[in-house]
């Protein structure tokens, strides 16, 4: 699964680097002390996504795992 994960991530960048940016209006670069932080989050929000996808893996098998332990409770070993 994180294989596939980064097979697309490294898709989805080549893609946006070979196409280049629409023209139009430019927008004037907001405040540097707000653009800096701004930056600053989004580059660890960044960093962290592969951490992010893998903790909603485990916390999806989890739930599974415990639903299906509930379900068959009190009902001894399974038969295979």
């Amino acid at each position: 699964m994180t294989k596939l994960y980064y097979r697309f991530v490294y898709w989805r960048r080549r893609l946006g680097r070979s196409v280049p940016p629409a023209p139009g209006p430019r927008r004037p670069a907001p405040g540097r002390g707000r653009g800096q932080r701004l930056l600053a989050v989004k580059r660890s929000a960044y960093r962290f996504r592969p951490l992010y996808v893998f903790a909603v893996i485990v916390a999806i098998v989890l739930a599974v795992s415990y639903l299906m332990a509930a379900g068959g409770a009190g009902r001894g070993p399974l038969p295979w």
